[in-house]
Order: structure tokens, then C-alpha cells, then sequence
């Protein structure tokens, strides 16, 4: 398996917060068949509003230190390094300075949990003409697109993966989470998975449940696409598969409407 969302790079943000759990970390990934792991520190506008600089040499610590780790206990895993990018208004200079995408190509793009831009098709497309393909982190848990699924439809129509964190269809993010997971799973608009784990505690690694949970609800062959062969795919630079989908929210009969009445 391949693990494309983490925060296992040690006191670089709110995940592993020293080496300890980061080793401990890397030893869960390697005992549940983890075989690659990207790794992904957020990266806020706060990071760098003074400069790109200390950014870069805090990310460079953190990938020697676990490359050390991986060669001091010899741990049969990969590892690559990216980041997890919130968009902000200093994009453009974070593509341009930093090293943060996977396989010189894929953005791992996060959006605020309450709110997002209004003018977010014309922010992708401005993205896209870069030779850059966004790929939208955990959108099932976003408010707004809980609320209104539809308004993230144009956004995988324009060729957006989605990447959906294992822990909200396996329920441990709540409730809304982990219903509006479930609804972009049966519309075929799921594209990849990840743990987006940040310690071994409240935010753990979930890459066998999750291969196991899918594996059981939709067959072996589609948790391996989420897990391992789209994965592949990005970190060898090439397309996945983004079909068209509707998000238009399921039409309701009359004794739904009824049913729904006597509910409220």
C-alpha cells in the first residue's frame, strides 16, 4: 500500500511532535504493509510570511532525520516528501519556491474546514495552467461541501482527484464527515485515500482497516485502486482517472417529504 497523506515528519506541525513518535509511527506503517509513504507537513501561510527559507530547512531536517531512522532500524518502507498546502494568497510563491508537489505535478490542496473561496473554479484553472493537477484533500470534511455537496462537483469535473482521509468512512471524524464520505463513495467520485495520520493516538494510522473496510464493502480490486494503483500512478507522474459525476443531492418522493415533515 501506499500512503499519500501523512504528518509523520517530526516537529514540523501539529504531527509527529519528536522523533520518538515518528519512529513509532514509521514501525505502525511498516506493520501494516505500508510499502510508500508521502509525507505531507501542512503548510500555512503563517509558515512562510517571513520568508521560504526557514520553511525548507525545517522540512530538509525533518526528511534526514527520518531517512536516518528508516537506515538506523531498518524499516522497508519508501518515502517522499511534499507537503499538505492550505491555498492561500501566497500560492503562486509557494510554487514557485518550494518543493512541495508530488512528482513534480500533483498539489495536495486543502481548503479551510468552515469556509472556502467563492471564485474556486477560476483559482483551480489558474492552477491547472501550470501543468499542476490539485489534488482536493479530505473535502468530506469541509462544511460547506457537507452542507451542499454539489458546490465540490465542478471542481472533480474539472479533473480533480479527491483524496478522502480513512478515518471518516471508518466514522472516528464525526458523524457529517463520515455521511458525506459515504455519499461520494456510492457517486463514484472518491479517487484516492489516506491516513492523514498525525500520531498513534487520537489521529492514528488506519491503512489496513481502511483496505480491509473497502475490501468489504466494495471488493479487493477498488481498495487497491484508492491504495495502492492510483497512488502508484501520482507518485510516477502519471494521470489517474477523474470521471464526471453528479452531486446533486437524491431526489425525495412524497412520503420522504412527508416522513421528513413529521421529523421536524
Amino acid at each position: 500500500m501506499i500512503d499519500i497523506h501523512n504528518h509523520m515528519l517530526p516537529a514540523v506541525d501539529d504531527g509527529a511532535k519528536n522523533d520518538d513518535v515518528a519512529l513509532s509511527m514509521l514501525q505502525e506503517a511498516v506493520r501494516q504493509g505500508v510499502q510508500h509513504l508521502v509525507l505531507t507537513p501542512h503548510l500555512y501561510e503563517a509558515d512562510i510570511i517571513k520568508g521560504t527559507e526557514p520553511w525548507k530547512d525545517k522540512i530538509e531536517a525533518g526528511k534526514q532525520t527520518v531517512l536516518g531512522l528508516l537506515d538506523e532500524h531498518d524499516l522497508p518502507v519508501k518515502v517522499t516528501v511534499a507537503a499538505e498546502v492550505r491555498y492561500q494568497d501566497m500560492l503562486p510563491i509557494i510554487l514557485e519556491e518550494l518543493d512541495v508537489l508530488i512528482a513534480k505535478k500533483y498539489l495536495l490542496l486543502e481548503f479551510a474546514f468552515h469556509s472556502v473561496p467563492n471564485n474556486l473554479e477560476r483559482i483551480i484553472y489558474d492552477i491547472t495552467r501550470k501543468g499542476i493537477t490539485p489534488i482536493i484533500a479530505h473535502p468530506e470534511r469541509i462544511k460547506p461541501w457537507q452542507r451542499d455537496p454539489q458546490r465540490l462537483e465542478e471542481l472533480i469535473n474539472m479533473g480533480c482527484p479527491t483524496q478522502l482521509d480513512i478515518g471518516s468512512f471508518l466514522g472516528s471524524l464525526g458523524p457529517n464527515t463520515e455521511k458525506l464520505a459515504n455519499f461520494l463513495f456510492d457517486r463514484d467520485a472518491v479517487h484516492l485515500v489516506g491516513s492523514d495520520s498525525h500520531n498513534l493516538e487520537s489521529r492514528p494510522l488506519y491503512s489496513k482497516p481502511g483496505h480491509d473496510c473497502l475490501t468489504e464493502r466494495y471488493g479487493v480490486e477498488y481498495a487497491n485502486l484508492l491504495l495502492k494503483d492510483n497512488p502508484g500512478k501520482i507518485l510516477a507522474g502519471k494521470p489517474i482517472d477523474v470521471y464526471p459525476v453528479d452531486l446533486s443531492p437524491p431526489k425525495t418522493g412524497w412520503k420522504d417529504k412527508l416522513l421528513n415533515i413529521f421529523k421536524s
